[in-house]
């Protein structure tokens, strides 16, 4: 009986130290955004990690200066596997909010990951998701929103 009760002890502690200390299997994340100013503004990342979140709550969010060169690159660390979309504008004044005109059409340039368009607004999750499964490095290309 002392036995069973040692030998389950062993086997729980075994389970516990291997779930308890295994690595969680994380990704990076680099992003290269294009059409930018030299040395004027800062570009805002959002990255969304659902459909229901999609504009509303992002995942993080993250804020970048943009330097001597027409484009900035930044990293995400630690992103677990799955489905992810972004959005970036360009904040040309630094106020930290998108400036938008009539009808709520932003007068700052904007990008989404996949480079995904919208019609009457910003794409779809869908159009604009990609999957994560090992470090990658994606490119956004900013614009106008309606040409």
């Amino acid at each position: 009986m002392k036995n069973n009760a040692l030998y389950g002890l062993a086997c729980k502690l075994f389970v516990f130290c291997t779930f308890a200390f295994s690595p969680i299997d994380t990704h990076t994340l680099t992003i290269h955004i294009k059409g930018l100013s030299p040395n004027h503004g800062q570009v805002v990342v959002t990255l969304f990690n659902s459909e229901d979140t999609f504009m509303k709550v992002p995942l993080l969010s993250k804020t970048e200066a943009v330097k001597s060169q027409s484009s900035v690159t930044l990293s995400i660390d630690q992103l677990n596997s799955g489905i992810y979309a972004i959005s970036v504008f360009y904040d040309e004044d630094k106020d930290g909010e998108l400036k938008t005109g009539f009808f709520g059409i932003p007068k700052e340039l904007v990008g989404f990951s996949n480079n995904a368009k919208g019609s009457f607004g910003p794409p779809s999750f869908e159009k604009a998701a990609f999957q994560l499964s090992d470090s990658k490095s994606i490119s956004i290309t900013l614009g106008k929103a309606k040409d």
